[in-house]
């Protein structure tokens, strides 16, 4: 007869760590949520996407999403750096009817502290434009953005995007070409 032998095979199970994650000083650090990590160092670098709506309190930026980086775990609370900023795409589609032009690009800006910031800026013209205004009023947003960009700290560039001041300063420049509805970004995120 052959006898048969059953290993028992225990799993070591890892402890989990609860971690608080928190909003920078700016948003009067909110709590964003909580997570349980096995790793408090491989935390570090973790990103986290939230609705504008919750950080704020108010319902009118619930067409915001934010995304926050963890730059530092201590204590059980992980800090955050506010490095995204992005409207919901369905929102953005509402300011596109017939009669009027959207103007898009995409590109890459230096600010003053050398980080790298991706930029959507979306333009929706009042009525039909000729394809030269797109193109002056694509180098218009251009321009001002890199000027605008390399004068200031990545995080305060971020910050006057949040707060519509940036927007509303290029809204006034493109009038001068043409009438438009709106100015707005679609992204603006630090890259590196």
């Amino acid at each position: 007869m052959v006898k048969v032998v059953v290993k028992s095979k225990t799993k070591k199970v890892k402890r989990k760590f609860p971690v608080t994650i928190v909003a920078p000083e700016h948003f009067g650090s909110k709590v964003l949520g909580t997570s349980n990590t096995t790793d408090l160092k491989s935390f570090t670098g973790k990103t986290v996407k939230i609705n504008y709506m919750y950080v704020s309190g108010s319902v009118k930026n619930q067409n915001i999403n934010l995304t926050f980086k963890v730059v530092e775990v201590s204590s059980g609370m992980a800090k955050t750096r506010f490095i995204g900023y992005s409207q919901v795409p369905y929102f953005l589609g509402r300011y596109v009817k017939s009669g009027s032009d959207l103007i898009e690009n995409s590109f890459i800006v230096k600010s003053k502290d050398g980080f790298n910031l991706r930029v959507k800026p979306f333009i929706v013209t009042k009525n039909h434009v000729n394809s030269m205004i797109k193109t002056s009023i694509r180098n218009l947003v251009v321009d001002l953005i890199k000027k605008e960009a390399g004068k200031v700290l990545a995080d305060d560039f971020m910050y006057s995007v949040l707060l519509y001041k940036f927007q509303n300063k290029c809204k006034t420049e493109v009038k001068k070409i043409t009438p438009i509805k709106t100015f707005e970004f679609k992204k603006v995120l630090i890259e590196s």
